[in-house]
């Protein structure tokens, strides 16, 4: 997006935009966001990581704009760093609503129209709709998903997403403008508690893995650690109880929250209504949804 981006602006350098691109997101920790929060400044250990370790040949200017992508300082970037903020931000904010329907299943509707409205977009319409559920159903109802197939097409569906996003807007400062009002409006408050959190266990992450983890191996190499080594040495010390405790709970809104799903969403209810013990009759009271709707 980034490089699309800068071949509509005269006189970018679209290599620099490229390796900027590389760069911006490689020193991280193993979950990311869900073990880093509140522990990590990723901005403040770019110089360090990628002068010590990648032996990068990036220049002062590259580690300048660098920081202020990672600040979202965009007053403060070159032209090319502009470009890759605003990319950053705008592809965040669309590939977050449609991994949320397509990939953890969750009802188009969920999505408010003001939101729809700001991307230029709705899944809740044809043609976006219609691919939506053929991608979710494969997911979630075949039995057998690909994910192979299923990343392949997710792609093709978020580049004609995006398409129809920058052909409205293209200036970066406009499409972080965009990214923010999305994110503080819809995001951060409504599909992280069910991403994050439902699906990923992030608080669990962070609040009873990561002391544990720390208090044993410290900090100093967890931008090299990949999630494997840190799932295995997490198990060895009894900070989880095997890795199976870190897979992604991708059923989650089927099994505990059957009246959001996209697809299977009227077995799941039944089969949880059995449970239960409730009859099949009409209930004259509102089901419940997720508190953070």
């Amino acid at each position: 997006m980034a490089r699309r981006l800068a071949e509509r602006q005269p006189g970018v350098d679209v290599e620099r935009v490229a390796r900027l691109c590389r760069h911006h997101d490689l020193n991280r920790w193993p979950f990311a966001h869900n073990s880093e929060l509140g522990r990590f400044d990723q901005a403040g250990n770019t110089r360090v990581f990628t002068k010590s370790l990648l032996d990068a040949r990036l220049s002062d200017e590259d580690f300048a704009d660098l920081e202020g992508v990672h600040h979202k300082r965009i007053d403060e970037l070159s032209p090319e760093g502009r470009i890759v903020l605003g990319a950053d931000a705008i592809t965040g904010v669309v590939e977050d609503p449609l991994l949320l329907v397509t990939g953890l299943n969750v009802r188009p509707d969920f999505i408010p129209d003001p939101v729809s409205r700001a991307l230029g977009f709705t899944l809740r319409a044809e043609p976006w709709r219609g691919r939506a559920r053929r991608l979710a159903k494969e997911f979630h109802g075949s039995g057998t998903p690909d994910p192979l197939a299923f990343r392949a097409e997710f792609a093709r569906l978020f580049r004609d997403l995006m398409g129809q996003v920058l052909e409205r807007e293209a200036r970066p400062e406009r499409l972080l403008d965009l990214a923010s009002s999305v994110k503080t409006r819809f995001i951060r408050p409504h599909v992280f508690p069910i991403n994050n959190d439902l699906v990923c266990r992030s608080s669990w992450i962070r609040g009873e893995v990561m002391p544990r983890y720390l208090a044993r191996f410290g900090d100093v190499d967890l931008v090299l650690v990949d999630e494997d080594d840190f799932v295995r040495r997490a198990v060895r010390i009894g900070a989880a109880a095997s890795p199976a405790d870190f897979r992604p709970r991708i059923d989650a809104i089927r099994e505990q929250q059957p009246d959001l799903c996209f697809v299977g969403g009227r077995a799941a209810a039944e089969r949880a209504r059995a449970a239960a013990g409730v009859s099949r009759r009409p209930r004259f009271t509102p089901v419940p949804r997720l508190a953070t709707r």
